[in-house]
């Protein structure tokens, strides 16, 4: 399954910067690009996970570790409707 996680800090900024430069994946999960962004939101993490227990894990791991605030999304390729 595909996901994207959206990330808005809340008070580490280049702590949590730094952290997702070098951001390993748990077993599971594979993450297939981090992005740095201007607007509403300013980073994402776009990955595969085997399922959604194993994303919400992974998800929270990261949102404690760098105390971003996040919102993630299920992704669907549009080849695959």
């Amino acid at each position: 399954m595909l996901f994207i996680t959206l990330l808005s800090p809340k008070g580490k900024g280049t702590e949590a910067v730094a952290y997702l430069k070098k951001l390993k994946p748990p077993r599971g999960i594979t993450i297939r690009e981090v992005y740095f962004t201007f607007g509403r939101y300013d980073g994402m993490i776009v990955f595969d996970a085997p399922d959604v227990k194993a994303a919400m894990n992974f998800v929270m791991e990261t949102g404690f570790a760098t105390d971003y605030t996040v919102e993630t999304l299920t992704a669907i390729p549009a080849k695959e409707l």
